[in-house]
């Protein structure tokens, strides 16, 4: 593995890798910020994974472990990868544009958000949500009625840049059953330990970043009617936190970086949060979308 760079724009940013980056079209500009490249790890990493230890965090650096390799991310502005013997250039793809890119961003002082960030209204919409709370769904229903997306799975909030969502790359995620009903050539296996497949969708994906306008939890009860919330006080800080792309992994060290804690305030501060609670096993994705649509055209 390795060999010719690869030069992308993700998030915003430019970046220079030794590992193409799935089928993602090559950027031609010349400011690249973050080197992508493979290596080997320092002896203290060793010594770490050698006692057991499969991750670790500190301001400037970030590494994790897994059957695909060894990541360390350092100084917001390089990601290395040990790959294992039997990975594939796609399987450290995989990480590289998930786990690595969200520490990436936290070292830059950006939070790492798990949704999908939509265009609406000329603003940047997040919808969020647990897995299997149908937020997939739901997004495939906004960009049927004729909006964009700019993030599929993880969204970047430039806090120094007055709430601004940057797009990540025409790439988006769907699960075995959507994947099965699709006709896309580009359609390919990820491996990310979910059964997920993905596929370049530039047709619907939007290059512009957009500031955020407003995020929308989605979960799902036991009851028979659709139920919208607007979040106050702790309740917006606590679903924001919730959603964290890191909060497990802050869990796993049982640290949860106060910067961090701080930024989830601020956005509650200045965003409007949502919580949509629909019925278990019935089909309310088209009552939600007119939800969603009425309450963002403000």
């Amino acid at each position: 593995m390795g060999g010719d760079m690869f030069h992308y724009l993700i998030y915003g940013l430019g970046i220079s890798s030794e590992i193409r980056l799935y089928q993602l079209e090559q950027y031609t500009g010349d400011s690249e910020e973050v080197f992508i490249h493979y290596g080997a790890v320092t002896e203290d990493i060793e010594g770490s994974i050698d006692k057991g230890i499969s991750s670790s965090m500190s301001p400037n650096r970030a590494w994790f472990i897994n059957d695909t390799g060894i990541f360390v991310i350092s100084n917001g502005n390089e990601i290395m990868i040990q790959a294992a013997e039997n990975a594939t250039e796609d399987d450290v793809a995989s990480f590289v544009l998930g786990w690595c890119m969200a520490y990436l961003f936290q070292q830059r002082g950006m939070p790492a958000i798990h949704c999908s960030a939509l265009e609406m209204h000329d603003r940047a919409v997040l919808i969020a949500g647990n897995s299997g709370a149908g937020k997939s769904t739901l997004t495939l229903s906004l960009l049927d009625a004729g909006y964009r997306y700019l993030v599929d799975d993880i969204a970047m909030i430039d806090m120094q840049n007055d709430m601004i969502v940057p797009p990540a790359f025409p790439q988006q995620k769907v699960c075995r059953d959507v994947a099965e009903s699709m006709q896309d050539a580009s359609l390919f296996y990820i491996n990310e330990r979910k059964d997920k497949f993905a596929y370049i969708n530039e047709e619907q994906f939007c290059p512009d970043a957009k500031k955020l306008g407003a995020i929308f939890l989605i979960d799902k009860y036991e009851g028979d009617v659709v139920k919208v919330e607007r979040l106050k006080g702790l309740a917006k800080w606590n679903g924001i936190m919730k959603n964290l792309f890191l909060r497990d992994a802050y869990q796993a060290f049982q640290f949860f970086p106060p910067e961090e804690r701080n930024r989830c305030l601020e956005i509650a501060g200045k965003v409007e949060v949502y919580a949509i609670s629909r019925p278990q096993g019935k089909d309310t994705v088209a009552e939600i979308t007119d939800r969603i649509i009425e309450l963002t055209k403000g």
